[in-house]
């Protein structure tokens, strides 16, 4: 098989997608409306509200004693965030708070990769 062919081969199987810089969704939950939740590489996950902003390093994923696949992220604040990825709910639970809070997904998108201009630190030397 020529290097042709097995370039074509796995541009059929792997699909080239567009690069990412990280996925982010809006959730409406009833304490924090407009709540905005980062995802990037190296587990970093953030979260927005008004002026607010938190970040959590890692997730914590485990199963419900019915088998259910979930994700938690503890955020410095002492907030949780957990995942439901098969059925995609999002659930609050406040660090003052017990009681989970369910959160309704309002969007989803992507960040586009930016590339900034490298700082080489010679125009500060001129002036």
């Amino acid at each position: 098989m020529s290097l042709t062919q097995i370039l074509l081969l796995l541009s059929l199987v792997f699909p080239f997608s567009a690069a990412q810089a990280g996925e982010a969704v809006r959730l409406d939950c009833l304490t924090r409306q407009n709540l905005l939740i980062s995802f990037f590489k190296y587990h970093l996950t953030t979260m927005q509200w008004g002026k607010h902003f938190q970040i959590a390093s890692g997730t914590h994923k485990n199963k419900t004693n019915n088998g259910l696949r979930y994700e938690t992220f503890s955020f410095r604040n002492g907030d949780d965030l957990i995942y439901f990825p098969k059925s995609e709910r999002y659930f609050i639970i406040y660090a003052d708070q017990k009681k989970p809070e369910r959160c309704v997904v309002e969007d989803s998108f992507t960040y586009p990769v930016v590339s900034l201009p490298r700082y080489s630190g010679k125009d500060d030397a001129l002036s």
